[in-house]
């Protein structure tokens, strides 16, 4: 484990979710704190600079304020990178919208107490037994585009046009967290029932895992992420293969649908949740998806003409407080 003493960096985005009305009393709290070196991004293309000072500065600790997709950004241009000998601990606080990350594998509460809690375990001596958790990102590379992402979840089908409706109906009434989540998965499952086409859009997917054959899968709901909790407490992976990479996919014309789908997202699969259903859950360490469509990848949404090709990073670790 990093040594205590080792000097403390944090990555802020202002513009995301959270921080953008909290951001000037955020600043002042975190200021206060001689310990921690403060970088503040504007755009995507100051996380390089900001990460190349801290690790001049030899930090073992580097915290992000911001969303999924600025903890994507910086972890992706992390692993990348190289800058680091060893990767410092991870400290993820929910300034972001939806913050799913963080809910997993960050700190607790709302943005204001979890900084502070962020900031009473940096004054204090720092204690990680029972606080530390590994979890891998996803590296995802697309046909066309020779720069990788990197995010801790991947979803196709109608997550998309749950995610499409969630950023027009519900963000832009300034619902955030995991109500704003909950709220769009209720109405994505509604749509997916009514048989209405601005939900219930499948996507023909072919999905090759690891090693094995190609399978093609008419697809309704895909799921992949490298967390074990997702938004409201969604824990829909169930397969006990080796992988960092869980998958969850539900294909067009799964039998009995609401009660399975809830079933599977409390954690609890049902007994109607198996292959001969349209249910089927695997872990691996790499995925190759034959598809064309647009896939989210933690909240962005990105085209895909014909693959994508996914790989689980190194385990990083990151502190839970």
């Amino acid at each position: 484990m990093n040594p205590p003493a080792s000097p403390v960096g944090l990555i802020s985005n202002p513009a995301s979710g959270h921080n953008r009305d909290q951001f000037a009393q955020i600043r002042s709290r975190i200021d206060g704190q001689a310990g921690i070196h403060h970088r503040i991004t504007s755009s995507a293309s100051d996380i390089a600079p900001a990460l190349r000072d801290l690790a001049a500065l030899d930090i073992g600790v580097l915290a992000i304020n911001g969303g999924d997709g600025t903890v994507s950004a910086v972890l992706g241009e992390l692993l990348e990178s190289g800058l680091f000998d060893r990767p410092p601990l991870i400290a993820l606080l929910p300034g972001g919208t939806a913050n799913m990350n963080a809910g997993d594998v960050g700190v607790r509460g709302s943005l204001r107490k979890a900084v502070s809690r962020f900031c009473q375990w940096c004054e204090g001596e720092r204690e990680t037994a029972g606080k530390v958790a590994r979890r891998s990102l996803m590296r995802v590379v697309t046909d066309g585009e020779p720069t990788p992402r990197y995010c801790m979840f991947l979803g196709g089908g109608a997550v998309i046009h749950g995610t499409e409706y969630a950023h027009r109906e519900i963000h832009s009434r300034g619902l955030r967290d995991d109500l704003s989540l909950a709220l769009g998965t209720v109405r994505t499952v509604w749509g997916v029932l009514r048989n209405d086409p601005a939900f219930n859009r499948h996507v023909d997917i072919t999905l090759t895992r690891d090693d094995n054959e190609p399978a093609q899968y008419d697809t309704l709901i895909l799921a992949v992420s490298t967390l074990q909790r997702l938004s409201f407490g969604m824990r829909p992976f169930w397969s006990r293969e080796p992988g960092a990479i869980r998958l969850t996919l539900m294909e067009q014309g799964c039998t009995r649908f609401a009660r399975t789908f809830f079933s599977i997202v409390r954690g609890h699969p049902n007994r109607n949740a198996v292959p001969a259903s349209g249910y089927r859950s695997h872990n691996a360490d790499r995925l190759g998806l034959a598809m064309s469509g647009k896939i989210n990848l933690d909240g962005e949404l990105v085209d895909v003409a014909h693959n994508a090709r996914i790989t689980a990073s190194p385990p990083l670790e990151f502190l839970r407080l």
